[in-house]
């Protein structure tokens, strides 16, 4: 059993679910951040094996609010020793020539969402020498038509975090991306359910893929070992979490 605190952005989704209870598990408190969904993140901290778990509602978009998440889990706890932000806004499918500002702002939210909570964490984890993960895509390398905003805004979150791990490595501080391809999830969390463009990129997939689709509960596990000591050497990398498709 830990003890220590992580942040968990995005917690009420179907990955975010999955880490949270994967690190409550391992002893680590929790704090089950959600935007809009509060009344799902009460009722996914309740579920949550341990104590001391804590619910965050913010808009990490917004600068200020971001600062005011940190600031609640600093009262409660103390210094966070953790950020995993498995949170992304949904970023319309569209071709480069029909893309339009309603589509880059959602990603740029996202995008904006993840440095604002970088930001904010920073001086908790100097004095933690706490880590990052980011929830990347493999879509930020693997190129297909239709899907260049998300990829674009991905691949800035990405890099943004390894230069994280490139300037505040001397505080102890480590930053890491999980790159994630197709996961095994509920077709209700499905993108290939219901977006032809999605759908067509998984067909692809299929064809590329030596190993059955990951699961949450893998994607759980790989989040806990890079925020874990045994990962303590490995920073400013990106773990790409495919089924062995090359991206």
């Amino acid at each position: 059993m830990t003890g220590r605190g992580v942040l968990l952005a995005g917690a009420t989704g179907a990955l975010g679910h999955a880490i949270a209870h994967d690190l409550a598990g391992a002893g680590y408190r929790v704090a089950v951040h959600a935007h809009r969904r509060a009344e799902a993140a009460r009722a996914l901290a309740n579920e949550l094996a341990g104590t001391g778990h804590l619910v965050v509602q913010a808009d990490l978009a917004d600068a200020g609010q971001a600062d005011a998440a940190i600031g609640a889990v600093a009262r409660a706890w103390g210094d966070l020793d953790h950020v995993v932000n498995a949170a992304w806004p949904t970023v319309p499918a569209a071709p480069v020539a029909e893309t339009d500002d309603a589509a880059m702002d959602a990603g740029l939210r996202g995008y904006r969402a993840h440095a604002h909570l970088c930001r904010a964490a920073v001086p908790s984890l100097r004095r933690t020498r706490g880590s990052v993960v980011f929830l990347g895509g493999a879509l930020s390398t693997r190129l297909h038509p239709g899907l260049g905003q998300f990829g674009a805004v991905k691949a800035a979150a990405a890099t943004l975090t390894h230069v994280l791990a490139l300037e505040e490595g001397t505080s102890g501080v480590r930053a890491n991306v999980l790159s994630l391809g197709r996961i095994g999830v509920d077709a209700a969390d499905d993108l290939a359910e219901s977006d032809p463009v999605f759908a067509a990129l998984d067909r692809i997939g299929d064809l590329r893929r030596v190993l059955p689709l990951p699961t949450p509960r893998d994607v759980a596990s790989a989040v806990r070992w890079l925020i874990s000591d045994e990962s303590v050497a490995v920073t400013g990398q990106t773990i790409t979490l495919a089924g062995g498709e090359r991206v």
